[in-house]
């Protein structure tokens, strides 16, 4: 498999790691060593390929942190045309969101971070189990994954009032579905007034709701005509004058219905499904993933390989990258918890 696997990724490096690879690869011992000298290579020379939307060593890393068969894995790593996972091509194997990690050289358009490493991707995941678990109390599969992978059924609906009404207060500026045209259309429509910069202003105003000409004046209407005696409207002295009401955006509900979050709350229900087979009966479960010092449990390793079959699927994450991962960050815990509890120099 080893040697397998040198070929293939000799194929798709370039001609400079080629032959430090077949170097290595025709050498005597034929080891992982090996494979971790030509890794930091690779790490060092690390960039990350917008249009791609790839790391530039995500083949190399996946030669070594997937869990494939040769002939899978050299399918993968040689022809990206049969649709390789995106996360895959980003070294993060679970599709965690960017937020400053340790690794974190660039993110795509969606916020998911491209690392450069498997094994740094791997880590972050396992110190946002961590967090979630101990910070936040979130100990079940259902929990935790309601804020992993959350729905994504809440555009229109945060601009509903009450009774499901949309308020197009809240869409004047921005229109729906937030296109340049639409926030266009929405701040030029007929009854709003164009904005215009006052002087000495760096910002535009509100456009203003333009009252209507005769929602505050008395109107009088004309009476019906007389088709026979007797049967026509009498236009008497007392009659009071009809006032009309202010006009009002009508009530697009009915015609705009918002994004049943129906189908997401089943995606979410089955992922957790997923993500917990081999570790607890119930999604609603606690998933022992840490003990009250904060040690990982055996549990945690087999949630992280579920979560990542699921996330990457049909592809998966090696059982010893999990597991390297896992004691890396119960390492940095434990030497985060060492300074916090050493007293500070008195003299300082």
């Amino acid at each position: 498999m080893l040697l397998e696997l040198f070929g293939v990724v000799a194929l798709v490096l370039g001609s400079t790691a080629s032959v430090n690879i077949e170097a290595d690869a025709n050498g005597a011992a034929r080891t992982w060593t090996s494979m971790e000298k030509m890794s930091a290579l690779a790490i060092s020379r690390v960039t990350f390929l917008p249009v791609e939307r790839a790391v530039s060593n995500w083949r190399w890393e996946a030669a070594r942190s997937l869990d494939a068969s040769p002939r899978s894995l050299a399918d993968v790593i040689a022809d990206d045309r049969l649709g390789t996972p995106r996360c895959v091509k980003l070294n993060n194997y679970w599709c965690v969101k960017r937020a400053g990690w340790a690794g974190e050289i660039a993110a795509d358009s969606e916020g998911h971070v491209a690392f450069a490493s498997a094994s740094e991707g791997a880590v972050v995941a396992a110190m946002l189990l961590r967090r979630y678990y101990l910070v936040y109390n979130r100990r079940s599969a259902q929990a935790i994954l309601s804020r992993w992978a959350p729905a994504q059924c809440g555009g229109v609906s945060a601009a509903r009032g009450r009774g499901g009404a949309i308020r197009l207060g809240a869409l004047t500026t921005r229109g729906i579905a937030n296109t340049l045209r639409a926030r266009w259309l929405a701040s030029h429509r007929r009854g709003f007034a164009a904005p215009r910069l006052a002087q000495g202003s760096a910002t535009l105003p509100a456009p203003k709701l333009r009252r209507s000409v005769v929602a505050d004046r008395p109107v009088r209407l004309m009476a019906a005509p007389e088709i026979a005696v007797g049967m026509g409207e009498q236009d008497l002295p007392s009659r009071a004058p009809v006032r009309l009401a202010a006009l009002e955006a009508p009530d697009l509900a009915p015609l705009l219905p918002g994004p049943s979050c129906i189908d997401e709350t089943a995606r979410i229900r089955q992922y957790a499904l997923r993500a917990i087979e081999g570790v607890v009966a119930s999604p609603d479960d606690d998933l022992q993933l840490f003990a009250a010092d904060g040690t990982p449990l055996s549990s945690l390793s087999r949630l992280m390989q579920n979560m990542a079959r699921v996330e990457i699927g049909p592809l998966a994450a090696r059982i010893d990258l999990i597991t390297a991962a896992i004691e890396a960050e119960a390492r940095r815990d434990r030497e985060t918890r060492a300074v916090a509890k050493t007293p500070g120099d008195p003299a300082r």
